[in-house]
């Protein structure tokens, strides 16, 4: 709803913002056949469902017009947990264009990536206190009063516009979110 008002309402130029979720998803209750005692032929039957945290990442284009040749630059020394540092192909990738009220979904932490965690294993020693800067450059489509405007950034190979984020796991701590069943 935000998005959608703040579109209709902007001015005219693209404004890209970032968003983060907290989700709570319980996957499909299982159930497990326990052999109960030394005795073949007795079970009992087990019920459970996988719960999984995480923080979705999110840019969306909230002006009223298209953002192109978008640039994503990180910074900051907060990272995923190994195997997982890496934030994918699409933060390395340049995006053409935006529309407006466009969404495109940038990546994901797992409740176990904003825990700092011995090196020989073991459980956590606390929340990471690191901060992750991702910054979104990006221009208007090409036009006569765009051009004469932005003239001065493309003689520099700058682009015309520019939006910063900033994220810490401090932000996300407390409360779980209502819990979404599969």
């Amino acid at each position: 709803m935000k998005v959608g008002l703040q579109i209709v309402l902007s001015h005219k130029k693209p404004v890209l913002d970032f968003y983060y979720e907290v989700r709570n998803r319980f996957a499909p209750e299982e159930e497990y056949e326990l052999q109960i005692g030394v005795e073949k032929g007795r079970t009992r039957t087990h019920k459970t469902r996988r719960q999984d945290i995480f923080i979705q990442f999110f840019v969306v284009n909230i002006g009223c017009i298209r953002a192109e040749n978008v640039e994503f630059e990180v910074t900051g020394s907060l990272k995923r947990n190994k195997p997982r540092e890496d934030l994918g192909e699409l933060i390395k990738t340049e995006i053409p264009q935006m529309a407006p009220g466009q969404l495109v979904y940038l990546f994901r932490f797992d409740d176990s990536d904003l825990y700092v965690y011995p090196d020989e294993g073991g459980g956590s020693l606390g929340i990471k206190t690191d901060e992750l800067q991702i910054v979104a450059k990006y221009n208007a489509p090409p036009s006569l009063l765009n051009w004469i405007v932005s003239m001065y950034k493309r003689l520099f190979g700058k682009k015309q516009y520019e939006s910063k984020f900033v994220f810490r796991p401090t932000m996300v701590c407390g409360d779980l979110p209502p819990a979404e069943y599969a």
